[in-house]
């Protein structure tokens, strides 16, 4: 049923949520679905049935592999070989009554299997992982509104450095939306999280928490419950060593913005891709 709706529309993603979280739950021990042996054979046999194709694959000069996830690879091939994979690809549709697709990027940075930026031949762009963080299901790709979108200005910046040369500074001091420079954090009801001042006072926080990395402001903190009964609560900073604002309320936001903070972690994304370009 879900190939009967194109892809990026509402009704194909939720038939995806729901197909990703029925394989999802036969991994859960508390769930009716329950199965880990089917876990395992799923995504086992997916990278076995991939190898296969691998090992006929890497018999062609000058091809070079990329990426081997359990649904999917990605390699380097010259033009002129295109048909001879073609028809491997085809012959092992056949045997293991599998359909793959097929893309192809002109650029791809790589900082590992699950998290890169490719670009198609058409300039059209896939963000994964670390670098993804669009929300439009029309293009279908991007986060979804459940998932977390901390940081925006962070991928952003490292989007346009990668693809465009644009310097990260740039892009973040730039930057006029507040909610790109916001963050999440959430705690469950057993635990609490207070905001620390200078002088130890505490301030307490809601469970789920929106704040951004400020030049003054205070610390924040998890207190967790004891281990046992009778110990010592349990504390854990947020974003340990640097101060921070909230902002439930968006009237908060006074743009005390610690953009060093911001700036090198784009710079961290930045730097730990490999570029692959044909």
């Amino acid at each position: 049923k879900r190939k009967s709706y194109p892809k990026g529309t509402p009704q194909n993603a939720v038939m995806k949520l729901a197909l990703n979280g029925t394989y999802g739950a036969t991994n859960d021990q508390y769930s009716p679905f329950y199965d880990p042996q089917s876990t395992m054979a799923i995504t086992v046999n997916g990278q076995f049935t991939l190898c296969l194709l691998i090992e006929e694959l890497l018999e062609i000069k000058n091809l070079e592999m990329i990426q081997a996830n359990s649904d999917g690879i990605t390699f380097i091939c010259k033009r002129e070989s295109e048909p001879v994979i073609d028809e491997l690809v085809k012959q092992w549709e056949a045997k293991t009554k599998l359909e793959m697709e097929k893309v192809v990027y002109s650029k791809m940075a790589i900082r590992d299997v699950n998290n890169y930026i490719a670009i198609y031949e058409n300039g059209k762009t896939k963000r994964n992982g670390a670098y993804e963080y669009k929300i439009a299901w029309k293009d279908g790709e991007g986060l979804a509104f459940h998932q977390n979108q901390s940081m925006v200005i962070v991928k952003k910046a490292a989007y346009d450095a990668i693809v465009h040369g644009t310097p990260v500074e740039d892009t973040i001091r730039k930057c006029k939306d507040p909610f790109d420079f916001c963050l999440r954090t959430k705690v469950p009801r057993s635990s609490r999280l207070v905001l620390i001042d200078e002088k130890g006072i505490r301030y307490p926080e809601q469970n789920t928490c929106r704040y951004y990395i400020a030049n003054k402001g205070k610390h924040l903190v998890k207190i967790m419950p004891p281990l046992q009964e009778g110990g010592d609560e349990r504390e854990m900073g947020i974003n340990k060593g640097l101060l921070v604002k909230t902002c439930n309320n968006m009237d908060d936001f006074d743009w005390d913005i610690n953009y060093d903070f911001y700036i090198e972690e784009a710079r961290k994304l930045v730097d730990g891709v490999g570029l692959k370009e044909v």
